[in-house]
């Protein structure tokens, strides 16, 4: 998000025509209305996440304490479930992680999934108004999809079965590495199964790129590259892709074929000169900048028609599917005066929640804590945003690049404080504050669950699978799932002793 370029007031303050703020610039104001939106769809993530995980297993194990989230008959396939034994591979939290890498795999841009046009949102029409809302895209998939999913809950849960659960205190190392393993191919094929609904959703309400993508890929086999940010018509005719196309005078049209032909042999993959070809297109037709003088220089030593191609810029009709011009017009949902009331009533129905739900039945206590943790888990969600800035950085050698140590640096905050607020509340059971007992789970529930993400570690484990950079580079999902279950399981399984065994008496605490 670029600044305006304006450092200042361009006039003095009158009745008509105030002093603009020197600290709300636009980008700020992106910032903040991102944020927000951001935090209305982490509530509803966490929202979700803890009333799947009460009505797939606490109906079971705490029968009437859920209220009207309980099923007619419910459904006891995670946590204890209907089974004598305490722990399970089936974790509390497995349903919400599976729908939550669904519906991130649904969430993956045209570009993710090798369709032609880089469309955001590839399951609707490219016409819809939908593809440009991008602060409601991230918050989808950061804010809801991220807080819906929880790497914390689920290492927490494995981390206690090493320690042993129920009245004997025998580990359960062995279901415990075997529960890690359900969690990440569960997932995984959850997400792998979004992305081909989404596919096959585009498919259907796109036909013209469908067509499109079954003949880009027959001139992709044959080695030709298809620049997919290209606008609709340079996109099918610069490749020759044999599409029915709309109509331009023969005159401007000829300007186009003149620099498709004097540019055909650079566009093929194995052509050294491919990626310059890719930087003049992009800047000429996406960004209508001008072409630089090196790059110049270079297109006309290799006998590329430049002129040509700006002037067809200039010359070819504008019309309503041309996407190289874009409204400067803010959409309505972006505005301050939208965006804050929508989160201040998101806000004020959890902290009315919260005050109404003040008696000491089982039930009020499920809701409370509902709510708490619904209020605190923006915070976790935000911070997991703003780490994400850190992947790729990692450069304290070359060959780590590739490791998204932002999602590892948020997984791995989250699981210390979840493990550190489970142990605190064991060695703290005898708490008469119930208002400390309550925050503890809330900071666990709330601001770890949703500061972790599984969602996002499984879109980055896919996404470094499918990686084509180098013959081993498939080999870096893998590598990245052991880095983060390792780390997690290690530091976690170290903090729980530390708490529960050395500064308090573990023997004496009954099983979380």
């Amino acid at each position: 998000v670029g600044l305006d370029g304006k450092d200042g007031p361009e006039y003095l303050s009158n009745a008509h025509n105030p002093v603009p703020s020197l600290w709300l610039t636009d980008a700020r104001k992106r910032t903040l209305v991102t944020c927000m939106y951001m935090s209305v769809c982490t509530i509803l993530g966490c929202l979700l996440r803890i009333a799947l995980a009460q009505l797939f297993g606490e109906g079971c194990k705490n029968p009437g304490s859920i209220g009207w989230l309980a099923a007619g008959e419910p459904l006891c396939i995670t946590d204890i479930g209907r089974v004598t034994r305490e722990g399970g591979v089936i974790f509390a939290d497995l349903p919400a992680n599976l729908l939550g890498s669904f519906i991130m795999g649904m969430m993956q841009t045209c570009a993710v999934l090798g369709l032609p046009k880089n469309m955001p949102i590839p399951w609707m029409r490219a016409s819809s108004s939908f593809q440009k809302w991008d602060i409601l895209h991230l918050a989808i998939r950061t804010g809801f999809c991220g807080s819906l999913t929880t790497f914390s809950s689920w290492n927490s849960e494995m981390v206690i079965m090493i320690y042993g659960v129920g009245n004997n205190r025998r580990t359960q190392i062995g279901l415990a590495l075997f529960g890690y393993l359900i969690g990440v191919e569960t997932a995984l094929g959850s997400f792998v199964f979004g992305k081909s609904i989404a596919i096959w959703i585009y498919n259907r309400v796109n036909p013209s790129l469908h067509e499109e993508a079954v003949a880009s890929r027959a001139k992709e086999a044959r080695g030709m590259h298809i620049n997919r940010n290209l606008p609709d018509f340079e996109r099918r005719y610069l490749p020759q892709l044999g599409m029915d196309m709309e109509y331009y005078d023969p005159d401007v049209l000829e300007l186009l074929e003149r620099w498709r032909a004097t540019t055909a042999e650079c566009r093929l993959i194995t052509s050294d000169d491919l990626a310059s070809l890719i930087d003049v297109e992009t800047k000429v037709l996406v960004h209508g900048e001008p072409v630089s003088d090196d790059a110049r220089e270079k297109a006309e030593r290799l006998g590329w028609d430049v002129k040509a191609l700006e002037a067809w810029v200039i010359g070819k009709k504008v019309n309503a599917t041309d996407d190289i011009l874009a409204g400067d017009e803010k959409p309505l949902y972006e505005q301050m005066r939208v965006a804050v009331p929508i989160f201040a009533v998101a806000i004020g129905l959890l902290i009315f929640g919260i005050a109404v739900c003040n008696d000491d039945t089982a039930v009020s206590i499920t809701y409370r804590t509902m709510w708490y943790s619904c209020l605190l888990a923006p915070l976790g969600s935000i911070l997991r945003w703003k780490l994400s800035a850190f992947n790729g950085k990692l450069t304290l050698r070359d060959s780590w690049t590739w490791i998204p140590a932002g999602t590892l640096a948020a997984n791995l905050i989250a699981c210390i404080i979840s493990i550190t607020m489970i142990a605190v509340e064991l060695v703290l059971h005898s708490s008469d504050s119930e208002w400390v007992q309550l925050t503890l789970l809330a900071i666990k529930i709330g601001i770890a669950g949703s500061l972790s993400t599984v969602s996002t570690f499984i879109s980055e484990v896919h996404g470094l699978m499918k990686s084509t950079d180098s013959q081993y580079s498939g080999r870096k999902g893998y590598k990245y799932i052991l880095l983060t279950l390792l780390i997690c399981c290690s530091v976690c399984t170290a903090i729980y002793g530390w708490i529960v065994y050395v500064i308090g008496d573990g023997g004496n605490y009954q099983e979380y």
